[in-house]
């Protein structure tokens, strides 16, 4: 350990190991990714809903020839990592995982990668969750994993069970949720609405568990919107009340995949707590990738996924390759934003009654 901390930056890496449980160095120290949406979108919004509602969408196309490999990292670190002494000898790589293993591990483009860096022989969307309750809403997601991959997912709400919540994503999955108002001079405001269709990402992976959507940076989000290089003076969203949805339903446990799940206290809690009003909204909700009865405890389902194509789509954003930074020092420990931008490309919502509007 004393060679490997000669130099400024491994001293304090190594005070910390030495200091805490590795358990406690779990945190989030990998660089926020800089979310921005797609900007060439192919044809209107308009077109996006019709062409969905009205045809079957090939998601992705699975690559006749793949350049994928057998192994996530490297030979050195993965024998660091068996060996549990990846600090001691001076392996960045393995211990941290911020170089997810250079040659030997397969393109994150890949649909075929999984997220340990091996090339699956084929992908399979999990059982399309049975309803429990009515649909009242359906949302469509549309995301782009790279510059070459999109996808669609078809979720249905549940409004008459969760209606706090169902009205605070409605309005994140649309024209925006607004929690406080400007100045009432739109030349002079620096404040606008959090939607999911500006500046929305997958902002969380726990590979096969689950996926987190959210806007990492109103401010961000705001700038790019209007050109802005630099946004100053900027007034974000901030939490809705909790209240909203203090009188919501459990209408089921997180039993199975496909669930739609927000915090308890509805968006904008769905992170750590300490984030500021400008990163509230990073991780607003999720998608279970399989069985997850932990949940319930700070959690509520408020809808779900709809269709097999999403289901499909689903395991491929659950099992994408991630930025682990240090939780890559502990065995198991393989969450953090997806190595490879995934964003969202447009969203909508309307009842069930007809199709999505984007007017």
């Amino acid at each position: 350990m004393a060679r490997a901390c000669r130099l400024l930056s491994w001293s304090l890496l190594c005070t910390i190991a030495s200091c805490l449980n590795v358990n406690e160095i779990t945190g989030k120290l990998h660089t926020r990714l800089n979310a921005q949406c797609n900007d060439s979108m192919n044809g209107s919004r308009r077109l996006f809903v019709n062409s969905v509602l009205s045809s079957a969408m090939t998601l992705f196309v699975t690559p006749t020839k793949s350049n994928g490999v057998t192994r996530a990292v490297g030979g050195a670190e993965e024998s660091c990592r068996a060996a549990g002494n990846c600090l001691e000898i001076g392996e960045w790589d393995g211990a941290v995982g911020w170089s997810w293993g250079a040659k030997e591990r397969c393109d994150p483009s890949d649909p075929l990668c999984g997220a340990d860096g091996t090339l699956r022989s084929s992908l399979m969307g999990k059982q399309v969750p049975q309803p429990v309750v009515d649909i009242t809403h359906i949302a469509l997601i549309r995301i782009d994993v790279g510059r070459k991959e999109s996808g669609v997912l078809k979720l249905g709400l549940y409004g008459n069970e969760c209606p706090g919540a169902v009205l605070e994503l409605i309005d994140f999955l649309s024209q925006g949720l607004t929690t406080q108002a400007g100045n009432g001079d739109s030349m002079k405001t620096m404040t606008s609405p959090v939607s999911l269709a500006a500046g929305g990402v997958v902002s969380y992976i726990n590979p096969g568990v689950a996926v987190e959507f959210g806007v990492p940076s109103q401010s961000n989000a705001f700038g790019r919107s209007r050109g802005l290089s630099r946004v100053t003076d900027f007034i974000p969203q901030k939490r809705p009340s909790a209240s909203i949805t203090a009188n919501d339903k459990v209408t089921r446990s997180h039993d199975a995949a496909g669930l739609l799940s927000v915090s308890i206290k509805g968006l904008g809690y769905g992170g750590t707590g300490f984030e500021s009003d400008d990163e509230s909204f990073e991780r607003a909700f999720l998608i279970t990738a399989d069985s997850t009865p932990s949940m319930d405890k700070s959690r509520r389902v408020v809808g779900q996924v709809l269709d097999a194509e999403s289901m499909a789509f689903l395991e491929r954003l659950a099992n994408l390759p991630t930025q682990r930074g240090i939780r890559g020092v502990v065995p198991g420990q393989t969450s953090g934003l997806p190595l490879i931008r995934v964003t969202v490309n447009d969203a909508a919502v309307s009842k069930v009654t007809g199709g999505p509007s984007l007017m």
